[in-house]
């Protein structure tokens, strides 16, 4: 028998709600008072489901966004350490760091970051489909935590230098068209605006929905019918969107001048 942090089981299977038209979602509300535990158990939750579908042949991770997912930076130092210090100041559980420089973060935090980062690009086929400005908001972030003194110009100049790599890095792989031999990445760009973030995971016998919610905690849910549903929304946005890797030069290029432009700001 499978045990619970090994294997994310279905609410819907165990407490065997079958009636028509009601589905349940799990909130995943965070046990710990302390916002750093509170992170940290959010990051660990998100690892368990990769951890689960990494090694399949047939795992497929379908993402919708007008943010920049977390995955694709959860290893950068700086980057990372903003996305930590805004679920602190938005806890307002502590005194949020004046320096990003300063600000010490726990091994086992910057491991767990490593880790996801790294079993993300180990899924066999992953599709990314962005709104067209997926940098801007992370900029006007900066911009507004730079106003209140709660980082340092020298944090932005880090910041800014790694969302250039983060864009090279995007761009490597919108041309090869994946993460390394075998597998596979496809970026799109919507033409139609989306309001929130929206993931389906899949793999033989396993599927899963995401919605995300509060900064960077989601809701979840294993229902056949909702993660039908997820699955057709995001199907309709991939077609409303244009492939920009391995093919769409044009586009490619346009978009992410447009991300340098939005960078540049900083």
């Amino acid at each position: 028998m499978m045990r619970l942090r090994k294997f994310p089981v279905s609410w819907d299977q165990i407490i065997g709600n079958h009636l028509y038209n009601r589905v349940t979602f799990d909130m995943n509300l965070l046990r710990s008072a302390n916002a750093i535990e509170s992170y940290y158990e959010i990051i660990s939750r998100y690892q368990q489901i990769f951890d689960y579908v990494k090694g399949d042949d047939t795992t497929e991770v379908y993402t919708a966004s007008n943010l920049l997912p977390f995955t694709l930076y959860s290893s950068y130092e700086y980057m990372s350490k903003f996305r930590l210090c805004r679920w602190i100041y938005q806890n307002g559980q502590m005194k949020t760091p004046n320096s990003l420089a300063e600000m010490q973060v726990e091994d086992r935090i910057v491991k767990a970051h490593n880790k996801l980062s790294e079993s993300v690009k180990q899924c066999r086929k992953t599709y990314f489909i962005w709104d067209s400005n997926i940098f801007l908001s992370f900029v006007k972030e900066i911009k507004y935590f730079a106003s209140l003194n709660l980082i340092t110009e020298d944090d932005v100049a880090h910041l800014k230098d790694e969302l250039y790599q983060l864009l090279s890095v995007m761009e490597t792989l919108s041309v090869k068209g994946e993460f390394s031999e075998g597998r596979k990445v496809s970026f799109y760009l919507s033409n139609i605006d989306f309001e929130a973030t929206y993931t389906y995971i899949e793999k033989q016998d396993y599927q899963v929905s995401l919605l995300r919610v509060y900064s960077i905690n989601s809701m979840d849910s294993q229902s056949p019918q909702i993660c039908q549903i997820q699955r057709n929304w995001i199907q309709s946005l991939k077609r409303h969107s244009t492939l920009i890797s391995e093919s769409g030069e044009a586009q490619r290029i346009e978009f992410l001048q447009k991300q340098r432009t939005v960078i540049d700001t900083l």
